[in-house]
């Protein structure tokens, strides 16, 4: 009799443990596997230009303009590139392609952010090019060879891994910080103003 009720209870005792076991494995198996969200900032738009082979991102109340000499000297009512020849009796260097980033005073005078491109056959390093070109066509005021050097980009930095050198011409509107990047026979030139501007260049890059 004890054996006989001895084995029958371990029967049950075994099957419960393992119907429970089964009924876990199976219950939890079930519970739907939640991946992890990556948060995406929905604060900022990309922009990209194959031409010009470039992209940065930037906030998404500001807009983004493809700029030209020609509504350059419209805004500023002259020309600039005949200006600049009559002064120092040859051309600026060969307009490519701009890019203009527009906050919500649509003031260009002010605008966070400027990228021109010139080609630079020759490859020249910043500080020849300053040496012919100075901040062209963005400064106009004290072309002697005194305000020439103290307007020099002097500062060293780095953007998208390339060498680049800046200076700030602060009797201009904004205090604007103007930065030359020599990169494929391409002069880049950057015009930054407030830390709006500082903020899109750091998410700079040049396109392979």
């Amino acid at each position: 009799m004890r054996n006989g009720f001895t084995v029958p209870v371990l029967l049950v005792i075994l099957l419960v443990v393992f119907g429970g076991v089964y009924f876990f494995s199976n219950s939890k198996s079930s519970i739907p596997i939640v991946s992890p969200k990556l948060e995406v900032s929905q604060s900022e738009k990309t922009y990209i230009n194959q031409n010009l082979r470039l992209d940065f991102k930037y906030a998404k109340d500001l807009r983004v303009l493809e700029d030209s000499e020609e509504d350059f000297n419209l805004r500023g009512n002259g020309n600039f590139r005949k200006n600049f020849k009559g002064y120092v009796q040859y051309e600026p260097g060969k307009f490519v392609g701009g890019v203009v980033v527009l906050d919500s005073t649509d003031l260009y005078d002010t605008n966070p952010f400027t990228v021109w491109v010139f080609d630079n056959p020759e490859n020249l390093n910043v500080d020849n090019w300053y040496k012919n070109y100075w901040y062209y066509p963005f400064v106009w005021g004290d072309f002697t060879q005194t305000g020439k050097v103290d307007l020099t980009p002097k500062n060293e930095t780095t953007i998208s891994s390339q060498v680049a050198k800046s200076g700030i011409v602060d009797y201009q509107p904004g205090k604007p910080k103007f930065v030359y990047v020599s990169k494929d026979s391409k002069m880049y030139l950057f015009r930054l103003i407030g830390s709006e501007g500082d903020k899109i260049l750091g998410t700079f890059k040049f396109l392979p």
